[in-house]
């Protein structure tokens, strides 16, 4: 499934970057991109404005033009001047220099103004087309509402952006180039094609200092990322050095005058022609000296206006590279930026799709050991309710009976402090360990004392348990439990209506070698209700970040005086949905219900 999805995105990207690459003309390609662009997200449709050369420009009233446009709707139809003469939100943020990110969602003031049928379209997410520090226009995917929108398409939206502002700046390099007879278009093509194909960092870094070497006939290029604590530049790739940096472990401070660093922090390019006549940097160490460089020339490689490092040019003799020289090196600087950080994605959607993959696995662990079927015992009904967060928890409810068919029930609820699959691990020997204790004939307490031994045994675990145990006799209505620092059981009394809560004196499970754990009793009346639950109730918040809690749980039983079991835990789940609304579940809950329907 993960190589499935990747697969499809990455193919369609390389051939979306192919067909403005190997297009003569770019802008006539932008079409077919686009198109390739919004069914790869997944929506219906989009255009592109381009923005028109201008003296205006300077002044930072840039004007725009339709350069490509896919399956648009009738009221934005091409050839309607009240729609495309008018300017839009977006283009507005693009002039102010708010549209600098790596997309910008917009209430879309042309879809808004437009009289004929838009389709439901109102927004769109725009994302600038940008090569360096040049604004080349925007690219506008259209969408009902922001819903339309997911992180993995706005992702999408992101690299193809990247891609068509490279692709508009080489089209007008090639343009420069050919005029001045620079044939250098076939070897930029097959450059670019080649770093398309390559995923793994290591060797797209090596092709990329090898090409530029050869393409722009340097005796050694480097190429310099920063590392995690972001204070030092390491070499990560490099090409023609006597002695190889990367191998040498070589790192550049970002700090302290040296050329890699200057360039990163003001993004903008560094050209000595002789380092032993003119050097404005002051970090110069013995082993770069040996080296013998003189000509010299360093380009940050930029990422949504970010530098992610840089790349180095160096001759023997001394050289001063060229405004075009200068131009086609940044223009490979940026090609290869885009390339590292669609690297870096790449890398990040596998483990991403992976973890999502343990999750999963993880709930449908944590699933299994949930019983299937409520207990058979005359004279009581049950209800319960787990409904799982996005990540795995560690809520678990149990049955069990004791002393054959007639005998008592166990009755277990708990929660296992952390998330994802090891709390879903440690829950399932927690469940365990309190059952056997539960079914070798210990008491509520003792099964908890049991459970907390054998976490403090477990050396390597840094969790604790909350949890209820009980036991109830069927005969008689009475109930015996504990309380291992778990919220307190609710009561219903069925004769007055009132809400009890069951205290027991107790503490937390797997922090302390002793534990005192008060047992106490309860006796079931006909109509009478045992309501155990997590703390994924309680701490449910709403948009106010305010907790559901306790009194408000409480109400939901009063309200409710005549409801079974199964209404009961249906009435408190939908009164925590209706209090979160919008809010993302942060923890799974649990409810048990247990009602006593006619004396034994």
């Amino acid at each position: 499934m993960i190589d499935a999805v990747l697969n499809e995105d990455l193919s369609t990207l390389n051939r979306i970057a192919e067909t403005l690459n190997r297009a003569t003309d770019v802008e006539g390609a932008l079409n077919s991109a686009l198109a390739q662009l919004v069914r790869l997200m997944g929506l219906e449709s989009g255009w592109i404005a381009r923005v028109k050369p201008s003296p205006l420009r300077n002044a930072g009233r840039e004007e725009f033009s339709l350069a490509a446009h896919y399956n648009l709707p009738p009221g934005l139809a091409p050839g309607l001047p009240e729609v495309w003469n008018r300017t839009c939100k977006c283009q507005d943020l693009f002039r102010e220099g708010d549209l600098a990110q790596a997309y910008t969602e917009v209430h879309c003031s042309r879809l808004e103004s437009a009289r004929g049928d838009c389709r439901g379209l109102t927004v769109h997410a725009s994302a600038p087309l940008v090569s360096g520090d040049r604004r080349l226009g925007i690219l506008n995917i259209a969408g009902r509402d922001w819903t339309s929108f997911t992180p993995r398409s706005l992702s999408l939206l992101t690299i193809v952006g990247n891609h068509i502002g490279i692709a508009l700046e080489r089209a007008e390099l090639f343009s420069a180039l050919k005029e001045k007879r620079f044939n250098e278009q076939a070897t930029l093509l097959d450059f670019s094609n080649q770093l398309l194909r390559r995923l793994d960092r290591e060797d797209l870094t090596r092709l990329l200092v090898s090409q530029i070497a050869g393409l722009l006939e340097a005796d050694a290029c480097s190429l310099l990322l920063t590392d995690e604590g972001n204070r030092w530049l390491k070499f990560v790739a490099a090409s023609g050095w006597k002695q190889d940096p990367v191998e040498l472990e070589r790192t550049v401070p970002l700090e302290g005058g040296s050329g890699p660093g200057w360039v990163m922090r003001v993004q903008k390019p560094l050209l000595v022609e002789d380092l032993q006549k003119s050097d404005p940097t002051s970090w110069s160490p013995a082993w770069l000296q040996t080296e013998g460089f003189r000509g010299h020339a360093v380009v940050p490689l930029v990422v949504e206006e970010h530098a992610i490092g840089a790349l180095v040019m160096n001759n023997r003799s001394p050289r001063r590279l060229t405004d075009d020289e200068l131009r086609l090196l940044q223009l490979m600087a940026n090609q290869a930026a885009i390339a590292i950080e669609t690297a870096r994605l790449h890398s990040e959607d596998i483990h991403r799709l992976r973890m999502e993959q343990e999750l999963d696995i993880g709930r449908q662990m944590q699933r299994s050991l949930l019983p299937a079927e409520y207990p058979h015992l005359p004279g009581y009904e049950f209800g319960v309710l787990y409904q799982a967060a996005r990540q795995v928890g560690g809520d678990f409810y149990d049955f069990c009976r004791v002393g054959g068919k007639d005998g008592k029930l166990g009755l277990i609820i708990g929660d296992v402090s952390g998330k994802g699959v090891p709390a879903a691990l440690f829950m399932a020997m927690c469940r365990t360990n309190i059952r056997a204790a539960v079914l070798s004939g210990r008491s509520p307490s003792e099964a908890l004392r049991r459970a907390n031994e054998l976490i403090l045994n477990d050396s390597r675990s840094d969790v604790f348990l909350t949890a209820v145990c009980a036991l109830l006799t069927p005969q008689t209505g009475r109930l015996t439990y504990a309380n291992g620092g778990h919220n307190r059981p609710l009561f219903v009394h069925a004769a007055s209506g009132q809400v009890r809560e069951l205290s027991a004196g107790g503490i937390i499970l797997g922090r302390f070698e002793e534990v005192e754990l008060e047992e106490k009793q309860v006796e079931f009346a006909p109509g009478d209700m045992l309501v155990l639950y997590t703390d994924g109730v309680t701490e449910a918040i709403d948009a106010e970040q305010q907790p559901f809690g306790e009194e408000r749980l409480k109400a939901v039983l009063q309200s409710h005086p005549r409801a079974r079991p199964e209404e009961m835990v249906s009435a408190i789940a939908a009164a925590v949905t209706g209090f979160a609304g919008a809010e993302p579940q942060a923890d799974d809950f649990a409810i048990v219900a247990v009602a006593r329907t006619v004396a034994s």
